[in-house]
């Protein structure tokens, strides 16, 4: 008789989705579909962050994977994500060959995007940046 082996069974790896699977499942079941692949890791931060893109430029309605997106994934690989509401940062002073120290402020966190207003106050030793 033959001797019966046993075979451990390799794990499977585990398929990513594309970022149209992931637009069909956010607009089939909404955010928590697309957050359960997340976590499943069947979908990646860079296909969730493409899906969000392509739906905005179809003018489909992604508020709540945009909330998501900016919640729970950040804005992607380079640099830090951006700040929360009531969180603190520490930055360095930056300088140009010739210029004056100066200082890079993320305005994602009070709501403002590319060619907003922002009202800067001036103080002895802080300075105020608010949404216009």
């Amino acid at each position: 008789m033959a001797k019966a082996t046993k075979k451990k069974a390799a794990a499977k790896a585990v398929k990513r989705l594309s970022y149209k699977d992931i637009q069909i499942h956010y607009l089939a079941d909404g955010v928590s579909a697309v957050e359960k692949l997340l976590n499943e890791g069947r979908a990646s931060r860079a296909a969730i962050r493409k899906a969000l893109d392509a739906l905005r430029q179809q003018g489909a309605a992604a508020a709540t994977l945009d909330d998501f997106v900016k919640t729970h994934i950040g804005q992607g690989r380079r640099g830090r994500t951006a700040p929360l509401v009531g969180t603190d940062r520490t930055y360095r002073a930056q300088k140009l060959a010739t210029g004056s120290p100066f200082v890079r402020l993320p305005l994602e966190a009070i709501g403002v995007k590319k060619g907003g207003l922002v009202t800067v106050r001036f103080e002895r030793d802080r300075i105020i940046v608010s949404k216009t």
